[in-house]
């Protein structure tokens, strides 16, 4: 597949579109597969965690929380 094709034909489709209901859920569409900036500063401190070796295991975090809340 050309993707520099098919994506001129997307714009192409795109521009002769006069529905405003089928724009909206285009606009939708491409709202949802994009994070805001301090999501995207989130998930890179997660990464930036992972690569460094910060990470815990689900146990040992389920065993730190049950003796946490077993104390109170």
């Amino acid at each position: 597949m050309n993707m520099e094709i098919e994506k001129n034909k997307i714009v192409t489709w795109i521009q002769g579109i006069d529905d405003e209901k089928t724009i909206e859920k285009i606009l939708n569409l491409k709202n949802k597969n994009h994070f805001s900036e301090l999501e995207n500063q989130l998930i890179q401190k997660g990464l930036d965690d992972v690569f460094q070796g910060n990470i815990r295991s689900h146990k040992d975090i389920k065993n730190r929380l049950e003796a946490r809340f077993a104390e109170q």
